[in-house]
């Protein structure tokens, strides 16, 4: 049915899968995803026995519970992603498929918050900036949240300033 092949990736592919260096498959279904991984893992482990098949998940979507961003600058403006494959390129990135939402929206925040705290972006070029990436850790049994900030200097002016405002449109 349609409502299935949406589930299972069919006709959704992401649309940076082409740079992003987060996920390589997400330009197939989720059915060729999973036959791709079987075939990778029979000729990596066949010969040492019975390989079982694969179980596919329900909802293959938002499952990843550990994200981290990269900061930094396109066209003087703070942006946050991954990096382009075999580059130190930032390709941005708000909603990821594969990764947990409510971390998209943490770092989202963060982002957004930075120029308001008058916080800048690490730029590798120059050596300069405070934020270097950010990590959010998502714990489902519990919904605890961990958000690391790894910044390139060990000043962070308005600290608390900036954790309360996180904290308040963030409170799990």
């Amino acid at each position: 049915s349609n409502k299935t092949n949406q589930k299972r990736g069919k006709g959704n592919s992401c649309p940076h899968y082409k740079k992003c260096g987060g996920c390589q498959l997400q330009n197939m279904t989720y059915e060729e995803q999973l036959s791709f991984k079987m075939a990778k893992t029979i000729k990596n482990l066949g010969r040492f026995g019975h390989v079982e098949e694969i179980i596919g998940m329900e909802n293959p979507y938002h499952y990843r519970n550990k994200v981290q961003a990269a900061f930094g600058y396109l066209r003087g403006r703070i942006i946050s992603g991954v990096y382009q494959s075999s580059s130190h390129n930032i390709v941005p990135v708000e909603k990821c498929m594969i990764e947990d939402e409510k971390a998209d929206e943490i770092i989202n925040d963060v982002r957004i918050l930075l120029p308001r705290f008058k916080l800048t972006s690490f730029n590798e070029d120059t050596g300069r900036g405070f934020l270097r990436h950010v990590l959010v850790k998502r714990a489902f049994a519990t919904n605890e949240i961990m958000v690391v900030l790894v910044s390139g200097t060990n000043i962070f002016p308005k600290k608390d300033e900036f954790v309360n405002e996180l904290l308040r449109r963030h409170k799990d």
